[in-house]
């Protein structure tokens, strides 16, 4: 069982909203998890692919190597790879643009705009090796695949859960997660050691980190940890850590405090053992 801190009247506490963010378990539900930040790294990831498949396609050469292999007219070969996709990449950062401008209303992206740019520059590029009869003959195909890939965004975007603005939105009760990992005899020493120094551990019921570090224990000897929580209460908006907590220091979980030295984040047993002086023999 965590064992709670005493909470002193005094001021000084300082909001868990800074560090809510440091370590979220992934049990948590998907919309917590999202934020500004995913938009961009999904635009960039979906770049990078785009931008790959073009580079490839200007290394080799295509209009010998395809000719050869598939009996299929070049010009079509040409259309779908060096034109439709860059018509497709050129949409998609419209969309995602469209989509920060409106949804994260006030929020930057240096990286997205960039990666628009590179679009756009590239399915100009394209154009200026096609004559006015051929992009007649194939400008259907163009688009037709944009308003795919605009249709198939916008049904993803439609169909995905509302989801807060930022951290301060978010309400979490508290929780505790079953630890099913069995414990090992060197797992069971080392924390009737650490316990017999006085040993503490500090931590958040969300900290997937944390969670992690108590499973390297195990079942059995979980229970054994002189464990802490610094949001005995859960976190909303408002929320103050503990004054203990913040007192000691901490800034991420979970943090150990062995004989006045503070570790912060997940420590292997080995690292425990060594810095609690433990005879790992």
């Amino acid at each position: 069982m965590a064992k709670q801190l005493p909470e002193s009247s005094s001021g000084g506490e300082t909001s868990g909203e800074s560090i809510l963010g440091s370590a979220i378990s992934p049990a948590m539900p998907f919309s917590v998890l999202v934020s500004k930040e995913a938009l961009g790294v999904a635009k960039v990831v979906a770049a990078m692919i785009g931008l790959s498949i073009i580079l490839l396609l200007g290394v080799l050469d295509w209009d010998d190597c395809l000719s050869e292999i598939l009996a299929w007219d070049t010009l079509a070969w040409f259309v779908v790879l060096e034109w439709a996709w860059p018509a497709s990449m050129a949409a998609s950062s419209v969309y995602f643009l469209y989509i920060l401008s409106t949804e994260f209303t006030g929020a930057s992206c240096s990286y997205c705009l960039l990666s628009a740019l590179l679009s756009f520059s590239l399915f100009f590029i394209t154009q200026k090796d096609f004559r006015l009869q051929q992009i007649q003959k194939v400008v259907g195909l163009q688009l037709f695949i944009v308003s795919l890939v605009v249709l198939a965004l916008n049904s993803s975007c439609s169909s995905s859960q509302p989801m807060p603005s930022n951290l301060a939105e978010i309400k979490l009760p508290y929780f505790t997660t079953e630890i099913t990992s069995p414990s090992s005899p060197f797992a069971l020493s080392l924390a009737k050691h650490l316990q017999s120094i006085g040993v503490k551990m500090y931590g958040a019921f969300w900290c997937s980190h944390y969670l992690e570090q108590k499973q390297m224990f195990g079942s059995e000897v979980a229970k054994l940890l002189n464990y802490f929580e610094c949001f005995p209460d859960g976190y909303k908006k408002g929320t103050k850590i503990l004054k203990a907590c913040a007192d000691g220091g901490i800034e991420g979980f979970p943090t150990w405090v062995i004989n006045g030295q503070v570790l912060s984040g997940e420590q292997e047993l080995s690292d425990l053992a060594q810095a609690s002086g433990f005879d790992v023999k």
